[in-house]
């Protein structure tokens, strides 16, 4: 299936601020009061906004390859980055632009 030509770069945008999300959230791992679940806390919110920036990422290269799996991997990347609130624009216009091309008439 094709897709809008732009969702590629909104991926890549999202997941680069979720790498960056990341990175600095999981700086407080040496913090004092990062103990117990506060650490595990971090550890979640962390190790989720990188992993979902890999897959973001991914989906990103496979829609830019037009290969067959990067429209599910856009999809993936596009519902994890909405519910990480963080880069929850990028995946709001992912879905968009997902749901356009598949009504869109092909002509």
């Amino acid at each position: 299936m094709r897709s809008a030509r732009w969702i590629w770069s909104t991926l890549m945008t999202g997941s680069a601020i979720l790498l960056v999300w990341g990175v600095f959230v999981l700086s407080f791992k040496s913090e004092p009061s990062a103990i117990g679940r506060v650490w595990i806390a971090l550890m979640l919110i962390g190790g989720g906004s990188i992993g979902t920036a890999v897959v973001g990422v991914v989906a990103a290269v496979g829609l830019r390859r037009e290969a067959r799996w990067g429209t599910s991997a856009a999809w993936l990347a596009s519902v994890l980055m909405v519910l990480t609130v963080v880069s929850s624009w990028a995946g709001i216009i992912g879905l968009v632009g997902l749901i356009t091309s598949r009504t869109r008439s092909r002509t």
